[in-house]
């Protein structure tokens, strides 16, 4: 039973541990995504770049606000 009990909290502290990356790394992919949009860089290009959809990246831009002209 000891054994069961520290698999299960050593799961849930890599899922924890896992999440928070997860976090970041969205972060850090969406102040790419804007900085590359705000110099001009097409959506469709980025998406293409980010193996993401168009839309995907439209909503993104949407969601932080961003146009061009910032």
């Amino acid at each position: 039973m000891a054994s069961e009990d520290h698999a299960l909290e050593a799961a849930a502290a890599a899922l924890r541990e896992a999440q928070e990356a997860v976090h970041t790394a969205r972060r850090k992919l969406t102040a790419a995504v804007v900085t590359a949009y705000r110099a001009g860089e097409p959506a469709a290009r980025i998406a293409e770049r980010t193996g993401t959809s168009v839309i995907d990246i439209r909503n993104l831009l949407a969601a932080t606000r961003t146009s061009r002209r910032r």
